[in-house]
């Protein structure tokens, strides 16, 4: 397990790095998303195969992680706002979008201060130092194992360990059938999460597991991806009722003749609330989908073969 985890975070800093070049530049939002993805991936792989390791060795490597996924965090949050927002404009007659512009505006600049402080720490000695001290963790078998007693053994195949991991994920995800029908936007979100380390842990078995796992992964990416717009959904309402609440603020020190109308941000904020709505409502559809007996036979017959 130690070894496969090992095998695992390589090729997802390796991923990393490769997109470390163009996240700096900044012209293209999916060099800063996929980075973001493999740091997340490696911190999720450490709670698959953190057990296998010592936790003085990847104590330093966590915190290395954890600092650039919250440099990376905003600026990739904005440009999901901010990309979002562009689609809906397109929706709208050429003579209502400069509505939005106040909202666009207010978050380019926190885009801008965002990919500052981004740049600082990608930049510093300690981002440096990180990803030379997990490169040579990475590089080295062993560094960092735990040992193996052939007194006692405990499970650390991964043909004996994996099928546990992924029932118990399984069985966190399916405990949410008794909510379901009258979940909160927090049990939702919560259940996204669930789901997300269901995926994970399936994809990093992946490479040993029978054909049915392909389909079983991409089932579970049409319910992550399903809750994961129904969370940025609710994060927009969240953040337009806030910027609503502080517009008069915005426009104090503006003459009155110049103060804009909040009517377009706040029919944006309609939108939102209509989008939660719809994805809240159709969820227990896509639900069923991945309840029902095919799949749960499909993760068995993956799992078989190990």
């Amino acid at each position: 397990m130690a070894e496969a985890g090992r095998k695992i975070l390589r090729f997802h800093f390796a991923h990393m790095l490769s997109h470390e070049k163009g996240t700096r530049l900044g012209e293209d939002i999916e060099e800063l998303h996929d980075m973001r993805v493999a740091t997340r991936r490696m911190r999720a792989a450490f709670e698959v195969f953190g057990p296998f390791f010592k936790p003085k060795a990847v104590k330093s490597h966590l915190k290395g992680l954890r600092a650039t996924g919250r440099a990376l965090g905003r600026v990739r949050d904005l440009d999901v706002f901010m990309e979002k927002a562009d689609h809906y404009l397109e929706t709208l007659p050429e003579e209502e979008r400069p509505g939005l512009e106040p909202l666009l505006d207010a978050w380019q600049q926190e885009r801008t201060l965002g990919r500052d402080k981004m740049l600082a720490h990608l930049d510093s000695e300690s981002y440096q130092q990180f990803k030379q001290d997990f490169n040579e963790f990475v590089s080295t078998p062993s560094a960092g194992a735990r040992p193996i007693s052939g007194v006692n053994p405990i499970p650390n195949l991964v043909q004996h360990v994996a099928p546990v991991l992924i029932y118990t994920h399984l069985a966190a995800v399916r405990t949410y059938e008794t909510i379901i029908a009258n979940a909160t936007i927090e049990q939702l979100h919560a259940l996204r999460i669930e789901f997300k380390k269901l995926r994970y842990t399936l994809e990093f078995f992946r490479e040993v597991l029978g054909s049915q796992a392909k389909g079983v992964i991409n089932d579970l990416k049409t319910l992550q991806d399903h809750l994961g717009d129904l969370n940025d959904a609710n994060v927009a309402c969240q953040i337009l009722r806030e910027f609503i609440e502080t517009w008069e603020e915005r426009q104090i020190d503006l003459p009155l003749q110049e103060r804009q109308n909040p009517e377009p941000v706040v029919a944006y904020l309609a939108a939102k609330h209509a989008e939660r709505h719809k994805l809240m409502v159709t969820f227990p559809e896509a639900w069923a989908h991945f309840n029902r007996p095919e799949f749960l036979e499909n993760i068995a017959l993956a799992i078989s073969v190990l």
